[in-house]
């Protein structure tokens, strides 16, 4: 999952950014391989030569942004980062088996998510080494 997001943002001719990664964007393609397959929402970041850096765009507010990044919740500047955000919420789902924020409400989980809030990660997941490096990836998406 993690390759898929990196090979976007390492695309040759300018950085993609998916927008949208969710856990229902990944699919186990014939060959075994992990796909992400929905790019509906997808952008090409702008590179501007003047300050060498890639330029941020804005996409408005999400009406549901339980699943979307803190600076997709109060219509910022939008990066890559976002996609790498959103991956730490599907390792979470991998991880837990839950969604992210799932048993709050709408208005506790955006609140939660503008403030830069993170779901806690329970300690027994810390104890397997293979569920630790996943955790650990985790914290550092978020």
């Amino acid at each position: 999952m993690a390759k898929c997001v990196a090979v976007m943002h390492g695309y040759t001719d300018g950085v993609m950014v998916n927008v949208d990664i969710q856990l229902g964007q990944f699919f186990r393609g014939k060959d075994g391989k992990i796909k992400l397959v929905d790019f509906n929402r997808a952008e090409a970041m702008f590179y501007d030569t003047k300050k060498e850096e890639y330029c941020k765009w804005r996409n408005g507010m999400s009406p549901d942004g339980t699943l979307r990044a803190p600076e997709e919740n109060v219509d910022a500047g939008l990066s890559e980062q976002l996609d790498v955000f959103s991956l730490g919420n599907v390792f979470y789902s991998v991880l837990t088996g839950a969604s992210v924020w799932e048993g709050y409400g709408l208005a506790e989980t955006m609140r939660n998510i503008i403030e830069g809030e993170t779901m806690p990660i329970d300690t027994i997941f810390y104890e397997a080494f293979s569920s630790e490096v996943l955790a650990q990836a985790i914290e550092l998406c978020w």
